[in-house]
């Protein structure tokens, strides 16, 4: 990857080494610092602490830029709509939402979904109630949303929400109306929502959907191992290329088993708990480069992220204390093996910081932003040392308990950090970054004093003699003291937060009248549109132009469809390609002496091209007659789905591309059999509207 390539001319730019002498090999840290630590060594950049990046957890509505973010643990998230449609005679609008790209490893589950500032509870994938944030229950909602999520594709097995009853094995193109198998939405983990209709409750379009989500990988040395290793959303490496243990590895010296350790706190009702040190819990930005996003990572675990050149590769480095028997076997520097002076740097008193401040996102409300704050002890404050609160946010972190771990341990770093710089002979170079060392100087009155290794370079020099140009930040185990910590308790009265999302999309009204002869009605072939006399703007962004809507007289008696408007015809080139809908409407004009039939139906004439072959496709809309009308009827509707897809119709090629439609009105009536009465159409209009947009062509 191109950023690990940076890393290492970055490093090798730093050092500044000119003329006769040759950079052979650095190793250091390459990420992971956190922003006190970081400070104290002087040398290298800050981590970027920004605010989270609006394109992980809320609800994005559609564009051809959206990413997907990659869930780690658990999270309150939405996220980009992929695709919506609408079905059920224009009164079920359906939502593909996007809310995670699938981990190569861990297993996805749903434990909530919010609509709005809702709780809604599910039997099977239907809500049948919904709970407040005051928890009172309400059944507003019962049968009117649906909810089914997927992992990995869109089959009946992909389902992962319900777990079980109705819709827990039901495929997503039985629920999208114009999906097919082909339509897989693999290696990504979606939700498909059904919102009925129904003004009155406010079901007139997309709702806020917040989903408490959780991902089974959560350890940070396997989400770690997981990110840097997915040639998909991460950084694309080999297991070749990293230290895998130092990752994975079960030992309280790998980031994986020290992570998993065990450490004590005072839960919110007073009672002694222990959890894991660190968890990952939160969504990363696909926005983000690579390295930002093992920032976060590191950052979130006390844990440095480094390159090993004796090895050639990426390691992981625990932040953490070291035993006895590992200070004893310390190497020691001293004359004997220093070649050079000691350069040594701190921070000056008015930039020392005596305070830090973790902004994190809580998990007793729904992962809304909160702030924990820890301060150094009066008593351990220099004289005249002025208030200097470090702040920043951690977005992998959704408890004030690990967020205070942290803090602690980069306050303390920052205020005591003394920096070394030296070099040593050839036998520096068995030093690792990571390592503490023990370092001897009379000058100094250094006796075996420790520093961590943060930067090993070695270097050869004009006479051909190698050293090793240490940088190393002042150790001690205080650093690393557990603090006391007690969990913060819920608000009584959580809210979820205000997410920017689409506006509400419009549902048309439903006929209120009645119907004669309802026996005959073809129930599935009616909804409602819009009437309107124009054809709308549609595709890449054709404009078609206005249908004058002609009141024609259909001859009575014949029993078949005729042309009541003329035929327009609109160039297409250009439009996208994919499903649309035709929709049409008229009203039937004339005395009602009896009983009598009645038809309408749009009617579009296709042509497709390509540089040698032309296709024309004829489509009807999905009407036909009425019978036994005794009273006028209600408007007539005809929609019938279109699709730009020339491989759609026999001998369509995927060359080719749409040109031209034709589209006409027909219809007829007869004569009631008690008495003769002709009659006319009026008020006739039609649309031709995308159905779905952002589909691959």
């Amino acid at each position: 990857m191109a950023v690990f390539t940076a890393i290492a001319s970055a490093i090798v730019g730093a050092i500044g080494l000119t003329g006769v002498l040759a950079t052979i090999a650095t190793s250091v840290i390459a990420g992971g610092l956190a922003y006190g630590t970081a400070r104290a060594l002087g040398v290298f950049e800050p981590p970027k602490m920004d605010n989270r990046d609006p394109g992980t957890s809320i609800q994005l509505p559609p564009a051809t830029d959206n990413k997907l973010p990659i869930l780690y643990g658990q999270a309150f998230t939405s996220g980009p709509i992929f695709d919506a449609a609408i079905s059920n005679q224009n009164k079920t609008m359906t939502y593909c939402i996007a809310l995670s790209e699938e981990t190569q490893t861990g297993t996805f589950s749903c434990n909530q979904v919010f609509m709005n500032d809702v709780e809604l509870i599910f039997t099977g994938n239907t809500a049948t109630s919904h709970r407040d944030p005051n928890q009172s229950t309400d059944v507003t909602y019962n049968g009117k949303v649906r909810v089914n999520i997927y992992q990995g594709g869109s089959s009946g097995s992909d389902v992962i929400f319900p777990t079980s009853g109705t819709g827990s094995s039901t495929a997503a193109s039985a629920i999208v109306p114009h999906w097919g198998v082909n339509h897989t939405a693999n290696a990504m983990v979606f939700a498909v929502l059904q919102v009925d209709y129904d003004a009155e409750n406010g079901l007139t379009g997309l709702p806020q959907m917040t989903f408490k989500m959780n991902n089974s990988l959560n350890n940070p040395g396997e989400v770690l191992h997981d990110y840097l290793t997915s040639d998909r959303y991460g950084a694309g490496l080999t297991t070749a290329q990293l230290d895998v243990p130092t990752f994975t590895g079960t030992a309280n010296t790998q980031m994986k088993g020290y992570c998993n350790e065990l450490v004590s706190y005072t839960n919110n009702s007073g009672a002694s708990a222990t959890n894991a040190r660190y968890q990952i819990n939160g969504m990363l930005s696909s926005f983000n480069a690579c390295s930002n996003n093992i920032d976060e990572i590191c950052q979130s675990s006390a844990t440095f992220f480094s390159f090993n050149p004796k090895k050639g590769k990426f390691a992981a480095i625990p932040n953490r204390a070291l035993s006895s028997t590992e200070l004893a076997n310390c190497l020691v520097y001293n004359d004997d093996n220093i070649v050079s002076k000691i350069d040594i740097s701190s921070t000056e008193l008015y930039s020392l910081y005596n305070g830090c401040e973790v902004s994190f996102m809580d998990n007793t409300r729904k992962d809304q932003t909160n702030t924990i704050k820890v301060t150094t002890p009066p008593a351990d404050r220099n004289s005249n040392e002025p208030d200097n609160t470090l702040s920043y946010t951690l977005n992998m972190i959704n408890d004030n308990i690990r967020a205070e771990r942290l803090a602690n341990i980069d306050l303390n770093q920052s205020r005591v950090g003394t920096v070394i710089q030296f070099s040593a002979d050839f036998s520096g170079i068995q030093t690792d970054v990571g390592d503490v060392i023990k370092v001897t100087n009379s000058l100094y009155s250094w006796t075996d004093k420790l520093f961590r290794v943060m930067r090993v370079t070695e270097v050869q020099g004009e006479a051909g003699m190698i050293t090793a140009q240490i940088s190393a930040l002042e150790y001690s185990a205080d650093y690393y003291t557990v603090p006391s910590v007690t969990e913060s308790s819920a608000p009584n009265f959580p809210d979820l937060p205000r997410l920017p999302i689409i506006g509400p999309i419009f549902i048309p009204g439903i006929y209120g009248g009645s119907y004669g002869n309802v026996s005959a009605l073809p129930s599935e072939e009616f909804g409602n549109v819009i009437v309107n006399d124009a054809m709308k703007t549609f595709g890449a962004g054709t404009q078609l132009v206005d249908n004058p809507a002609a009141n024609n007289t259909v001859t009575s008696g014949t029993g078949t469809f005729l042309d009541i408007i003329p035929e327009e015809s609109y160039d297409i080139t250009g439009a996208d390609i994919g499903d649309y809908e035709l929709s049409a409407s008229a009203t039937l004009g004339g005395t009602v002496t009896g009983a009598y039939d009645v038809g309408f139906r749009s009617a579009v004439t296709l042509e497709f091209a390509n540089a040698t072959n032309t296709i024309v496709q004829p489509l009807f809309g999905n009407s036909g007659p009425i019978l036994g009308f005794d009273a006028a009827p209600p408007p007539l509707i005809s929609n019938t789905k279109v699709s730009l897809d020339p491989t759609s119709y026999a001998g369509g090629s995927a060359d080719m591309k749409p040109t031209r439609a034709n589209i006409k009105l027909q219809g007829f009536t007869d004569v009631g059999t008690s008495a003769p009465a002709p009659r006319s159409f009026a008020n006739m209009g039609y649309e031709f509207l995308r159905v779905t947009k952002g589909e691959k062509e």
